[in-house]
């Protein structure tokens, strides 16, 4: 069986919706190879669906037995500034069932901008590992760290945006309905880091999104 596409040149693209297409359709080949992911702004909907494939590809296979190697070799490091347990036990678990190994830096390990500057952590740690996954307050830290560092930087969360987060829902939709356009999501809540994402995925999958948040939590968009 070939090896899935890889869902990982540091290029912008933004777009309009996709037409409807099941989980079980293999995308247009879209290049990926050592891109950022801090936001879903310039991410094509092929590239999108790439992602969305990819992460069910290899959850079928691995789920049936398969034992990959996809990146053996290859390490991650894991800034944390905010814990969470589901982020950390799945990136880990992740990495290793893909035969790759795991850095993990809290901020008791790594101060992040305080001994060291982020434009420095981004330099040094891109000597010594191949990705960065970074869940940080400021979503400037995850900018930061991504102009300097020669490495893809993956946003595990910001205070402005989740992006990870609406990929796992959007596979979980996929999963459950076959396909994202002309699905409705209604989102009543604070004006957060998930809304902001959603604002962003939903539009260029065809995904039709309504939000109601209280007035002393307005929706805060940058770029």
């Amino acid at each position: 069986m070939d090896p899935p596409c890889a869902p990982v040149s540091k290029s912008t693209n933004d777009s309009a919706p996709v037409s409807k297409s099941t989980s079980d359709s293999v995308p247009d080949s879209a290049s990926l190879i050592g891109r950022d992911f801090l936001t879903l702004k310039h991410f094509t909907p092929t590239e999108i669906e790439t992602l969305l494939w990819t992460a069910k590809d290899l959850k079928v296979r691995i789920k049936g037995g398969e034992r990959l190697s996809l990146l053996g070799g290859k390490s991650l490091a894991m800034i944390f500034q905010k814990r969470s347990t589901r982020t950390r036990l799945s990136t880990e678990t992740g990495m290793s069932l893909l035969g790759g190994s795991v850095h993990f830096l809290s901020p008791e390990d790594i101060h992040l901008g305080v001994n060291e500057s982020i434009k420095d952590s981004g330099r040094v740690i891109s000597r010594f590992c191949d990705v960065v996954l970074a869940r940080v307050y400021g979503q400037e830290i995850l900018d930061t760290l991504a102009e300097e560092a020669s490495i893809p930087i993956i946003s595990g969360l910001s205070d402005m945006y989740h992006p990870l987060q609406i990929l796992a829902d959007f596979l979980t939709l996929q999963e459950h309905f076959g396909y994202l356009e002309s699905l409705k999501i209604a989102w009543i809540g604070d004006g957060n880091n998930i809304v902001h994402s959603l604002l962003m995925g939903c539009p260029k999958m065809g995904v039709n999104l309504s939000v109601a948040t209280p007035t002393v939590s307005r929706l805060h968009l940058m770029g």
